[in-house]
């Protein structure tokens, strides 16, 4: 018979410590609006950054759970109310994206370069043909779907599967009933996530750079996200086990949490180099500008990530018995969890930044950097090739293409002399005709700025702020159910997990 705390209580005083990190996280949402350019650039890319980064740790977390149910893995048995308290967090990551959303409805923040009005109408003149050819999947109706519609049927499934879990403690039906219309809908919910992911990804954080695409992107986003959910797993059992609770969780548990931690970090660095070296090795500048930018101009952020993610944990967790060790295991896991959310930050703000330069420069009137010329449509091209003037036309508008893009760069050496524009010129594509600028040629000095080039303490006050919310929902859904499903029919095998693991008794404690 199990005599250890089995039901968490949300002390006052822990609520009121998540309440003063959330106040901080608040205060320094606040310093970055009050100082911030004309379209609260900062703001509202850190907005973005920790609602994605959040939401994605509570949906990997319920997906990592669900494999695992679908799996029959038992000693996830032991552990299980922990995701399942994390996955709710999703109630609140649409509220946080819907603000994103509505911003995208109604073109309050400038996070995303596609959404500029007129950008895809062949008559205005910053139409841009790239961005005009994906506008059926780039637009406010499908990022509103992509983003918010699947996040809400995903906790649509994680609250079914809880809901099935917790009943299954105390409703007189046969507890293997329920087990099994849970494990459906864990078999389920491992599908329908692993496919709409793409679509959220895509929309939330890779259309920031909108003439850039990867096909390996929502793979390492995704798992940079699932790093993130294990390692904030891993700190919330220790921290539980300090007060006192989830004492039939063991070393042996925390082993296999270790060791999904370090072979997944080595997963990751797999695909961030991956991503990386089929780039390189094409050389094509649509497709390595997005690496070029970032280790030319965000050296901390580009090199800093693999610091973090890959040689950190590594070197750490490499020896076996690491793995074992509470300190050592809430050591990794805390750079980790840092680490990933530091992977965001390099994700999101070089592109959110150029997309804020862009929407400067159309309000002022320059749209060389943008487009250099608009295109003529395939019916002008006919009309002028029939009036007999196709060569001399071609030749004209090459030769005023050359010239814009000449004038684009004065222009942006212009302002920058003279302090008008204190962001970055853009280093989003140009076009002229079918001639691609190199983005160097627009600024080959892309200057320092605290919270795009690396993170400021508004940023730290924030990321602590979101992470007190996240905490906020996940004890109170903890403390809400058992925290050990006493009914389940892996429970024996969770509490034997392994030789020398808990053998719950009278007395409580660990028992080797």
């Amino acid at each position: 018979m199990i005599a250890a705390n089995t039901q968490f209580e949300f002390e006052s005083r822990t609520k009121t410590i998540l309440l003063a990190g959330m106040g901080l996280g608040v205060l320094c949402l606040g310093l970055t609006w009050f100082g911030d350019d004309e379209f609260h650039t900062r703001f509202w890319s850190n907005w973005l950054h920790n609602s994605v980064y959040f939401t994605g740790i509570a949906f990997t977390a319920m997906l990592f759970y669900a494999a695992q149910t679908t799996a029959f893995a038992g000693w996830m048995t032991a552990i299980k109310r922990v995701w399942e308290a994390m996955g709710m967090f999703m109630l609140v990551g649409i509220i946080l994206l819907g603000v994103i959303a509505a911003g995208v409805w109604g073109h309050f923040h400038h996070l995303y370069h596609w959404n500029t009005p007129g950008i895809s109408d062949p008559n205005n003149p910053i139409y841009d043909r790239i961005i005009a050819g994906k506008s059926g999947f780039l637009s406010p109706t499908f990022y509103t779907i992509g983003v918010i519609g699947f996040l809400a049927i995903w906790y649509f499934w994680a609250s079914k599967m809880r809901s099935l879990s917790v009943a299954q403690d105390t409703q007189e039906t046969p507890a293997f009933d329920y087990y099994k219309k849970h494990r459906k809908w864990a078999a389920s919910f491992v599908p329908i996530g692993g496919f709409l992911i793409c679509i959220f990804i895509w929309e939330a954080t890779m259309s920031i750079d909108p003439h850039w695409y990867s096909t390996m992107y929502v793979w390492y986003s995704m798992i940079s996200m699932l790093l993130g959910a294990i390692s904030l797993c891993i700190l919330m059992i220790i921290y539980l086990k300090s007060k006192g609770y989830m004492e039939w969780v063991t070393r042996e548990h925390l082993h296999d949490l270790g060791k999904y931690l370090f072979g997944i970090s080595v997963f990751w660095t797999y695909l961030w180099f991956d991503q990386f070296m089929l780039i390189w090795y094409c050389n094509n500048g649509e497709e390595t500008i997005y690496f070029r930018e970032r280790m030319d101009h965000y050296p901390v952020l580009y090199w800093g990530n693999l610091l973090l993610n890959f040689v950190t944990p590594f070197f750490i967790l490499m020896r076996n018995d690491t793995k074992r060790k509470f300190g050592t295991m809430f050591f990794a896991a805390l750079i980790v969890f840092f680490g990933h959310w530091w992977d965001y930050f390099q994700m999101i703000k070089p592109g959110v930044r150029n997309a804020a330069v862009e929407a400067r420069e159309m309000t002022e009137g320059k749209i060389g950097h943008h487009e250099a010329a608009p295109i003529p449509t395939e019916g002008q091209a006919e009309h002028q090739a029939t009036a007999g003037h196709g060569d001399h036309v071609t030749e004209a508008t090459h030769n005023e293409n050359e010239h814009v893009a000449e004038t684009s760069h004065a222009e942006a050496a212009h302002g920058e002399s003279h302090g008008s524009v204190n962001l970055t010129p853009s280093f989003g594509h140009v076009n002229a005709g079918d001639r691609q600028l190199n983005h160097t040629e627009l600024d080959p000095n892309k200057s320092f700025a605290m919270g795009y080039t690396i993170p400021g303490l508004e940023e730290i006050g924030i990321l602590i702020g979101f992470l007190c919310l996240f905490l906020f929902m996940f004890f109170t859904n903890l403390a809400k159910a058992s925290l050990i499903p006493l009914r389940d029919p892996f429970l024996e095998e969770a509490m034997h997990h392994q030789t020398g693991a808990y053998i719950p008794s009278e007395g409580g404690g660990d028992h080797h």
